[in-house]
């Protein structure tokens, strides 16, 4: 993988204008025959890629690791390809694109996803120069320069060697200091302009009301289940956050001013919706025997009109038991608890 690219901010990227081919000089007569179908879609790719055909590139890479997921070769190609077609709507002019206007994923979008392609190829191979070389240039498209000038160097301790990523070094290097923010320096202070007035706390997936007020799509999704008004002036609003689109320009600039925390609200919100296999967690209870009667008080909007609809609570119960000693837990599942009685009490 060598050669260079020019981006729209002067700096060259490195190592992107080519990819990589498999291999099956080591592999079994049956591992090619399980996996021949990944081998011809990685194939159609790299023919797409090498014609500049990247959405192409990027439909076969996509199917090959639906078939092979995991897969470093996939994942690098289909990161390179994801830079390519970001590159090329940032040097796209604003002529063509009046013109002729294209319609998919934007350029943000498409080098984040080439981040997460590159950091997933770094957390199975954080000992191949090629990841540190793919994630270092998503993280220029994303002109979060410093931090691609860490993944650099530690590229570099990896191979010192490595002619692409000393060349990426004095790219940065050249680059005038007014567009490198320096660590702890000309950073922009937080302030509440980019927090939810509902969670207090950094915007995520926001959506802009007609109104003009911007909230978490979450939150608003939560709030608009009692009532249809703003939560800030009252107004009635005609929208679903179910299928209204985010505030694309936005989340982009939240996304680049605050990158980490921005990545703490994702994480954030994923353990809120992620809890693993089979596991939502709604309510905590404290220990009830059969046929005892047990209280629930229920704030949450959205439960509040679930519970409404429902007669019957299923539940996984835990009892504990000690032997020898020993505390060991018991896990009973499918136990039924009737609902007997529902009172809603006023909110305020």
């Amino acid at each position: 993988m060598s050669g260079e690219t020019a981006s729209s901010s002067g700096i060259i990227l490195e190592g992107i204008d080519d990819v990589e081919d498999y291999v099956w000089a080591n592999e079994g007569v049956g591992f090619w025959d399980r996996y021949r179908h990944v081998y011809d879609h990685v194939e159609n790719g790299n023919q797409a890629f090498r014609e500049n055909r990247f959405e192409e590139a990027i439909n076969n890479y996509t199917r090959a690791s639906n078939m092979k997921p995991g897969d470093p070769i996939i994942l690098g190609n289909r990161s390179a390809a994801y830079m390519r077609i970001s590159l090329f709507l940032k040097h796209r002019s604003p002529t063509a694109s009046e013109y002729r206007p294209l319609s998919g994923l934007d350029m943000t979008t498409l080098a984040e996803l080439a981040l997460k392609d590159a950091e997933k190829l770094m957390s199975l191979q954080n000992d191949a120069v090629r990841s540190y070389i793919l994630k270092a240039n998503a993280l220029i498209l994303l002109e979060r320069y410093e931090m691609a000038r860490d993944i650099i160097l530690s590229g570099l301790q990896v191979d010192p060697s490595s002619n692409i990523l000393q060349a990426s070094l004095r790219n940065l290097e050249r680059m005038p200091s007014s567009l490198i923010r320096t660590r702890g320096h000309d950073r922009l202070e937080r302030t509440d302009d980019f927090d939810c007035t509902l969670c207090l706390k950094l915007l995520y997936e926001p959506i802009t009301t007609p109104c003009g007020h911007s909230f978490c799509r979450s939150c608003l999704f939560q709030t608009m289940d009692r009532s249809n008004k703003c939560p800030l002036c009252r107004t009635v609003l005609f929208i679903s956050p179910r299928t209204c689109a985010i505030s694309v320009t936005l989340n982009n600039i939240i996304q680049r001013i605050f990158p980490q925390e921005y990545a703490e609200r994702r994480s954030e919100q994923d353990s809120l919706i992620n809890f693993g296999n089979d596991l939502i967690p709604l309510f905590v209870m404290d220990v009830v025997i059969p046929c005892q009667k047990f209280p629930l008080h229920i704030f949450e909007p959205r439960y509040r009109l679930m519970v409404s609809f429902i007669d019957f609570l299923i539940l996984t119960v835990y009892y504990n038991f000690k032997k020898n000693g020993h505390v060991t837990m018991l896990v009973v599942q499918n136990a039924l608890m009737h609902m007997s009685h529902l009172a809603e009490l006023p909110l305020f």
